[in-house]
């Protein structure tokens, strides 16, 4: 805590707030060096009181650098809860939202006044510690907000994407079924004469691909198609079936002999 010795003054008799405007000038005599954003004007006090004036300058110091108040309004003397030996102060603030509100200052100790502590005062710098602790906290809190938000924003990606390749494999589906029966349709027309037919493969099967499935566009495929029949002399065949898909979505067939 600073103490500043104030010089004898024979001060003129306050009657009122504007009694410490006739205090200022004399006052900045003995403020003179002291570099301040506190102003004169801001500080008011009853005449019994104006020995306090630099008790009320440091405190009101403390009040304007505490982290809540953006701007100091005024500061005085509480009288209903001050004596001549222990003054407390009071001063009011507004903070970064435009609100204005008040608080007590101890005097003597230059400690805030706070009924919720176990001493009933908080030291400034523990006043400014806790809020540290507090912003450390929130920027903690935000950072746990925004990779939520991260998380939520990539899941919701995740399901869009999933149902995109959900309506993309329904379109590939449906396209294999159809591809599948031209391909059996015309498997039927072109060899289904055949003496002792035998078809190997007789169900749909997994389809070759042209290239990697990407969602906007189906590649092209080919189905391999394996059966068996004889020649006219009783000869065993071999086949397999090529039916691919060409550019313009039609059916090509080509049957060639199997090993």
């Amino acid at each position: 805590m600073s103490t500043h010795v104030l010089p004898m003054i024979n001060f003129p008799p306050p009657e009122s707030r504007c009694a410490l405007k006739s205090l200022a000038l004399v006052g900045l005599l003995w403020f003179g060096a002291h570099a301040q954003a506190v102003e004169l004007e801001q500080l008011w006090l009853p005449k019994s009181y104006l020995r306090h004036l630099p008790q009320l300058y440091d405190a009101a110091r403390l009040v304007e650098d505490s982290p809540r108040c953006a701007e100091l309004l005024e500061g005085t003397s509480h009288l209903d809860r001050s004596t001549l030996d222990h003054p407390v102060f009071r001063f009011t603030c507004r903070n970064s939202e435009g609100q204005s509100y008040s608080l007590l200052v101890d005097g003597p100790s230059l400690e805030k006044i706070d009924e919720t502590r176990p001493s009933g005062r908080v030291s400034f710098e523990q006043l400014r510690e806790e809020y540290r602790e507090e912003q450390a906290r929130e920027r903690e809190r935000e950072l746990k907000r925004q990779e939520l938000a991260e998380l939520q924003s990539a899941s919701d990606e995740a399901e869009r994407v999933r149902q995109q390749w959900l309506a993309w494999w329904q379109d590939e589906f449906q396209r294999r079924e159809d591809l599948w029966t031209q391909c059996v349709n015309r498997l039927q027309d072109r060899v289904g004469d055949m003496q002792s037919l035998e078809w190997l493969t007789e169900t749909m099967p997994e389809p070759d691909l042209a290239q990697e499935p990407e969602l906007g566009s189906h590649p092209a495929l080919t189905f391999v198609v394996d059966f068996n029949a004889q020649s006219y002399y009783g000869e065993d065949l071999y086949y397999r079936a090529y039916c691919r898909q060409s550019d313009d979505d039609t059916l090509e067939l080509d049957i060639k002999a199997r090993r």
